[in-house]
């Protein structure tokens, strides 16, 4: 995109440029937003890059561990004369095992949504950035349908019901909040 020349134009009270063409300044707020929109996308884009790099070898270790913990726990059990206590701190290391697996899921869980969001972003850059689309509703509502589609979670799809229909973001993120922690075991495999 290129930058928008306004040339000498000041302010007036209401915020607008003197003497500039309303729908140059129009341009100028869409091109600035999607600026924004596009380093919001690098950044998430670079996080989950970086999170991703170390948060799979650690999953694969884990998983791993946990195989070989599990062989470990059942030659215990099969040999006869194993201490009670040695039992004991198998069981306990494994149950912290697949505590860490259970991290890993839901820090899968995070990426998934944030991938979410960089392909919400780019759905917006893209029809921001077209002059024709931007002005109509249709646009916007395959959007939505399309934004929709790839969640894969329950929870993601009732949060974006709620904000589409309007709902306060704070009301629904409540609303979300509320019915989540009464299920803090519940882990949606994807």
């Amino acid at each position: 995109m290129a930058d928008l020349d306004l040339g000498q134009g000041n302010l007036d009270t209401a915020g607008h440029i003197e003497g500039a063409d309303p729908h140059t300044v129009d341009w100028i707020h869409i091109h600035e937003t999607v600026k924004l929109l596009l380093l919001s996308m690098a950044q998430i884009e670079l996080t989950l890059t970086d999170g991703d790099h170390n948060v799979t070898g650690l999953g694969l270790l884990f998983t791993e561990m946990a195989g070989h913990l599990r062989e470990v726990n059942k030659h215990l059990r099969d040999t006869p004369d194993t201490p009670e206590e040695i039992m004991q701190h198998g069981n306990v290391l494994e149950s912290k095992i697949n505590e860490g697996v259970i991290a890993f899921q839901f820090y899968d869980r995070l990426s998934q949504r944030l991938e979410h969001v960089v392909t919400g972003l780019e759905l917006a850059e893209d029809i921001l950035s077209d002059e024709v689309r931007r002005i109509k509703p249709q646009s916007w509502k395959a959007i939505q349908k399309e934004i929709k589609m790839n969640y894969s979670l329950e929870c993601e799809k009732k949060m974006f019901d709620l904000v589409i229909q309007g709902t306060p973001l704070s009301e629904a993120l409540a609303l979300y909040r509320d019915e989540h922690l009464e299920q803090d075991d519940d882990i949606e495999l994807f």
